[in-house]
């Protein structure tokens, strides 16, 4: 299991955890859901996985959807940066062998 806050500064507080086969978002306020302050989505849900670089300079992590809609686009501090790269390592890999 890996399990990363992504940035202290954001309001949200944001961590990533992925286990086997299933990211999850945990948040203190409601941004995942309307009703939930956390998230989740499967590997055989996500089209693809990466850290790009926000307007702002920064470095985030960017989750799409098979189904072309954007899970993530969350910031991510400069030293959580290599935990997040191991993070998308080992989601990318478990993409691999799963087909569904």
């Amino acid at each position: 299991m890996i399990e990363v806050q992504l940035s202290r500064q954001s309001l949200e507080k944001l961590i990533v955890t992925f286990d086997a086969n299933v990211v999850r978002y945990f948040s203190v306020t409601n941004v995942r859901t309307s009703s939930s302050s956390s998230g989740r989505i499967h590997v055989g849900h996500i089209k693809s996985i990466e850290i790009t670089t926000n307007r702002k300079g920064k470095p985030a992590l960017l989750i799409t959807t098979k189904f072309n809609a954007p899970f993530s686009n969350d910031e991510v501090d400069d030293d959580a940066l290599d935990k997040v790269k191991a993070l998308v390592a080992e989601v990318q890999q478990a993409m691999q062998s799963t087909a569904l």
